[in-house]
């Protein structure tokens, strides 16, 4: 591939890229409302979704890997743009901002969210212990005594 087509696929890469943002900070609005609206089915819905485009994601970063690699091999995306002048500067200039915005968003939304979901789990945790709190009966209809408390933990994965 010419240096010319390898720009134009590496620009190529990018807006797909910013397409995958894109989709990634409208599901987190929508995770957002279904954890609003407490439905945990449309949540993990959206939970899967987001799979596919973190599959995409790791896709095109290959892709990018490699067309920059035959661009400029050992330099960073910021080097390349050193490298280049002229209406190809401009438009890895405005691809690499609007990269860097859409990336800080996203970030952002997602603390977002894992921090609305995490309030959630402690709420159900509390919710928990004042129920384990009561005790529960046996068939003979005697109060046995609470199990310790048990705490949803976030898990990373």
């Amino acid at each position: 591939m010419s240096k010319a087509g390898d720009f134009d696929q590496f620009c190529k890469i990018l807006s797909e890229t910013l397409t995958v943002f894109d989709d990634l900070l409208g599901l987190e609005s929508k995770k957002i409302d279904a954890i609003a609206e407490n439905d945990v089915n449309l949540l993990d819905q959206y939970m899967n979704d987001e799979q596919v485009f973190l599959l995409q994601m790791r896709s095109l970063d290959s892709k990018r890997e490699k067309v920059l690699t035959q661009l400029a091999p050992g330099l960073t995306f910021r080097q390349l743009l050193e490298r280049f002048e002229g209406s190809e500067r401009k438009t890895l200039d405005k691809l690499y901002e609007e990269l860097s915005a859409r990336s800080k968003e996203l970030k952002s939304a997602i603390t977002g969210t894992r921090k609305l979901i995490e309030m959630h789990l402690n709420s159900i945790s509390a919710l928990l212990e004042k129920i384990d709190g009561e005790g529960i009966y046996n068939k003979s209809g005697e109060k046995e005594p609470p199990e310790p408390p048990k705490r949803f933990k976030p898990t990373k994965a």
